[in-house]
Formats: C-alpha cells, sequence, structure tokens
C-alpha cells in the first residue's frame, strides 16, 4: 500500500539497550528443546532504525504535530471518546453496513474463512459496532514478520477497546493486493542456522499488473524446492512449507488472504481486498469525488505537504499532477493524468475527459482503484474505523489527509503505532546490547569515511587544478598526462568509498565475528521485523510465535522490543 515496507520502529530515549523482562511465562520458558516463550524488554535506544521525523515526532511528542491528525492515541479513553463521536448521530448514518457485510461475507466465505471471522463480519451489522483497520501489500509467505505485529496490534486493541468502552470492535485486515509492485512482495527472506540471510524470489515478471492477478507457480514447478530451502532450518519447517506451498497456483491476493486467515482467523481478524468491494457504493462515491474535485484535492495536498516541510517533518509521499487513483487498461495499473482541463491516461495517445471517466466509472468501478492517499479515504467510507494501526511512514503520509476527509465527508479514525519487535534468540542475548552498540559504531564509522571521502574528492579536484594551471602551457602530452593520473586517483577513492558502505564488515576489525549476528537482527543493515518474512519465523518457532507475540504487555508502550526466545 506504499506502506510498512519502508518505516521506521518506535522512537527512543536512551542510549543503550536494557534487557529488562516485562513478564516471562514460567510454564512456557523452560529452556526445554522445542518448546519456546518470549521474555519482553523495552529498548530505548536511538539506534534500532532512523524512522521517518515526522513518525518518531508522533510518538515522541505528539502534542507539537496534534493538529495535523484526527485526535490523540495514547490513552484507551481517548480512543473510547473518538468511537462515541463515530457514533454519533452525524456519522453513524454514513456507513451502508449492509452492503459492507454482505461483500465481507461472500469473499470470508470464498476463502473458507473460520467461524470467528464469519461471526465478526455479522457484529458489523450493528450499528453500535466499529473497527480497528491495518493492512499491507500481499506479500510471498505472510510477507515481513510487521505485518504479523500489525495484525496482531489490530486484534488486541480491537479486544482492549471493546472491554474498555463497552462496544463492539472488529479487527480489519486490508490485503493491498491492487498494488503493482511485484519486485516488492516477490520475496522470501531467511537467516540459517549459521547466521548467514537467505533470499529467494520467483522469476517472473507481471508489468504493471496488480499482484492480485499474477499466479504464483504451479505444484509442480521445481522453484518451490527452492523456496522451501529457506524453511529448512526450524523445528517447524514443515508447518511452514504446508504454508507456504498452499499458494502454488494461486494469485498473490489469495494466497496471503488464506495466510492470515489460517494463522489469525481464529483470533476473530477479518481479511479483505479491494476487489471484493467494488461494488460498495462508497468506493464509487470516493472515486467519484476524486475525479470530480482533482484539482482542489490537489492543491490541499500541496498546502499541507509545503507546510510539513516548513518545519522540517516531511510527510515522505510527493504531490503530482497524478490523480489519487489508478484506472486498469488491458489489465494493468495505469496513473490518470491532469494536464490543465485534459486528463492523460499512461501509455496511451490523445487526452480523455472528465465526462468519459466518470461514465467508465460508472460501468465500470472495479477498473478503478485508489493510490496511497485516496485508500484510506476509501477504507474509512465503507468501514466505521476508529482506529488505523501503521508504521511510522503510513503515520507521516496521512498527516496530508485530514482536510480530504472533511472535504469527502468521511470520519477521519486514530493513527495508531503498530507494535515493534525483534525476536532474539537465547543463547545470543547477552551478546545483544554489544551488537547494537558495535552497529551504531560501524555507522557512524561510515558516515565519518563518507565526509573523508568527500573532502578528498574536492582536495583532488582543487590540486589537479593547480597542477595544471602551474604547469599550463609547457607540453601538451603533460596535460593529458594530469588528465589521466586525476582520473586514474578518482576511481581509487570512488572503489574505497563504494567498499566502505557496501563491505564494511570486511574491513573493520571484529566485523566478521558480528556479520551472524547482524544478518539475524539487522537483515540488510534494517530491523528484522521488516525483512525476516513470517513463514521463515514460524518455521522457528512454530505457532506459539502467534501466542506470545499476544501476550505482547502493553500495547501502549510505543517502545521497540526485545522478545528473548529461549528454547
Amino acid at each position: 500500500m506504499g506502506r510498512d515496507d519502508s518505516e521506521g520502529t518506535r522512537p527512543a530515549t536512551a542510549a543503550t539497550v536494557r534487557l529488562r523482562p516485562q513478564f516471562l511465562n514460567s510454564e512456557i520458558h523452560k529452556g526445554v528443546a522445542g518448546r519456546y516463550g518470549l521474555d519482553m524488554a523495552p529498548i530505548q535506544v536511538g539506534n534500532i532504525d532512523d524512522g521517518t521525523e515526522l513518525g518518531r515526532r508522533y510518538m515522541a511528542d505528539f502534542a507539537q504535530v496534534e493538529t495535523f491528525f484526527a485526535t490523540d492515541y495514547r490513552r484507551l479513553e481517548h480512543l473510547a471518546a473518538h468511537a462515541n463521536k463515530l457514533l454519533s448521530r452525524t456519522w453513524a448514518s454514513r456507513f451502508d453496513r449492509d452492503a459492507t457485510a454482505d461483500l465481507l461475507r461472500d469473499y470470508a466465505t470464498a476463502m473458507i474463512a473460520p467461524q470467528p471471522v464469519l461471526h465478526n463480519i455479522q457484529r458489523l451489522r450493528d450499528k453500535h459496532c466499529v473497527c480497528v483497520v491495518t493492512g499491507q501489500q500481499a506479500g510471498l509467505g505472510g510477507g515481513p514478520l510487521l505485518v504479523l505485529y500489525k495484525a496482531m496490534t489490530a486484534i488486541k486493541l480491537a479486544r482492549e477497546l471493546e472491554q474498555a468502552a463497552g462496544m463492539a470492535v472488529v479487527p480489519v485486515f486490508w490485503n493491498a493486493s491492487d498494488d503493482s509492485d511485484l519486485e516488492e512482495i516477490n520475496r522470501l527472506r531467511s537467516v540459517d542456522a549459521a547466521g548467514n540471510l537467505q533470499k529467494f524470489r520467483f522469476k517472473m515478471t507481471a508489468g504493471k499488473r496488480h499482484v492480485r492477478d499474477v499466479l504464483m507457480p504451479d505444484p509442480a514447478d521445481p522453484q518451490w524446492r527452492q523456496a522451501e530451502a529457506l524453511l529448512n532450518e526450524g523445528p517447524f519447517r514443515d508447518r511452514a512449507m504446508a504454508l507456504l506451498r498452499d499458494g502454488a497456483g494461486r494469485d498473490f491476493g489469495t494466497a496471503f488472504t488464506r495466510l492470515l486467515l489460517e494463522l489469525l482467523g481464529p483470533r476473530g481478524l477479518v481479511v479483505i481486498e479491494p476487489r471484493a468491494l467494488v461494488r460498495h457504493p462508497q468506493w464509487r462515491r470516493l472515486m467519484d469525488f476524486e475525479i470530480e474535485n482533482r484539482e482542489q484535492n490537489r492543491q490541499q495536498l500541496q498546502r499541507l505537504s509545503e507546510r510539513l516541510e516548513s518545519v522540517s517533518l516531511p510527510a515522505g509521499v510527493p504531490i503530482t499532477n497524478h490523480l489519487n487513483l489508478f484506472l486498469t487498461v488491458q489489465g494493468e495499473r495505469r496513473h490518470v493524468t491532469c494536464e490543465g482541463r485534459h486528463l492523460v491516461i499512461e501509455g496511451q495517445s490523445g487526452t480523455t475527459s472528465k465526462t468519459a471517466l466518470l461514465k467508465q466509472l460508472r460501468a465500470e468501478p472495479g477498473a478503478f482503484t485508489p493510490n496511497v492517499l485516496l485508500r484510506p479515504l476509501v477504507q474509512n467510507a465503507i468501514f466505521p474505523t476508529v482506529a488505523y494501526v501503521g508504521g511510522q511512514a503510513e503515520i507521516a503520509y496521512h498527516a496530508l489527509l485530514k482536510g480530504l476527509h472533511r472535504s469527502a465527508k468521511v470520519f477521519m479514525p486514530a493513527l495508531f503505532p503498530r507494535m515493534s519487535m525483534t525476536l532474539v534468540q537465547a543463547q545470543d542475548a547477552r551478546r545483544f546490547d554489544e551488537l547494537v552498540s558495535f552497529r551504531k559504531g560501524l555507522k557512524w564509522r561510515q558516515k565519518e569515511a563518507a565526509v573523508v571521502g568527500d573532502s578528498a574528492q574536492t582536495g583532488l579536484k582543487t590540486a589537479f587544478a593547480g597542477m595544471r594551471t602551474d604547469l599550463k602551457g609547457l607540453a601538451k602530452a603533460l596535460d593529458q598526462e594530469i588528465e589521466k593520473l586525476e582520473q586514474r586517483t578518482q576511481r581509487s577513492i570512488t572503489d574505497i568509498m563504494t567498499r566502505v558502505k557496501y563491505e564494511p564488515l570486511k574491513l573493520l576489525s571484529g566485523g566478521q565475528e558480528f556479520e551472524p549476528l547482524l544478518n539475524r537482527y539487522f537483515p540488510e543493515d534494517k530491523p528484522q521485523e521488516r525483512v525476516i518474512s513470517v513463514l521463515a519465523a514460524l518455521a522457528h518457532y512454530g505457532a506459539r510465535l502467534v501466542d506470545q507475540v499476544e501476550a505482547h504487555p502493553d500495547l501502549f508502550d510505543f517502545h521497540h522490543h526485545v522478545a528473548i526466545v529461549g528454547g
């Protein structure tokens, strides 16, 4: 959804990691082979992930950015009050609950959803029911671990809000299968027992097709054995492999939904794809809103974007002349661009008119899909959403949308930060603090090296310019030799800086010792939760992984957490 893959983790307030267990299930955590438990400890450290400045400010100093958002998110009382506002006479009548529930039921039935999901869908017909919504692109193998954390945050927050406010609250996961970035979702990542990062992707191309229309290889394709090899390290690999293989011959959207329902459907998580909602009246209304008000909407977004930029809090989404929707043409997702009074469809010659586009919308609502800025409005118009669970990058671009919600007469929910954690194996727990310190030092050295490299390049140009001036006119051949020497020196500096950037562990004392740990907990120099696939973690920890993520002690503790995995 243009979403969590680029986000950061929780803000930090101190310089070191402290593994102070918040809770301990002694029944589970006995160090017996094959049995797993999680000790949770908050990390107050600034170098787990850089995140986004606006996202960090949202969680560390909400009062400074509150004006860009709908409401405070930091206490259950705030969310309960927001839910009451949603159910007030002003907003309650705007939701077509029966249409929503009918479409959800049809989709859930086709996906063979478990009974708790069907029960929650039925509850949505009640005019006093609200939703906690989250979502992500339809990733192979469940996508990165942050998908599990987002979904579990939605489930837990719905449960806690229901208990605190005395109203029905249903968790919903928006499976963004209308995305067309196959490169982003067609990836499986794990770390083997030796600490080597393992990567896999299917060999396929999709152009600009929606991933909901892209089929994974059939069961006989040998690529499945390569994919399964990434799950071979864990004691629960057979279960993980079976869930992975369930996607054979299915499109990415369906496979992702089925996996989420298998893991979290028993907890009542309602999963939906946008394609199942295109007949909803609000789908067409919001597409119509964007086409009719395209220039006003763009100007409103531009003003807010500039306002955020002026205080060094960029939202992270550029405002362009593209409409905030896509048109599907011959199976591919195409931009529609506003050029004065005319509209241009990507890949087509000539122009089209607003009237023609609206006529097509009436005939084929499913040919239109929202972009990252319109999707929240469509989502919140269909579902009575009291809170949306997202990461820092999502929270940042939602800062642009308060005015659009008002213009479109859509209720804007609270933005609730998802839980964030690193799963640390028990045998590595003692060294994790040292690892974080090592990584922090490594980053500082890389930054220092970049400064030295820039200085060297500048000095090099100055020195050779001076040499040419001093020796000017002595001999043409001498000028040529100086030029060759300058080019060789520049190439050498560039080569050194490339190695510092991409191969620092080979150059740094102690680097090879820490490489397996860095692969395990900061793969590709990112937080583990943004890289390692859900099924890879499931292969290691089994169903108890989900149980213990659910046992996260406090959703309203917005630090990054270490989860010490024993066994």
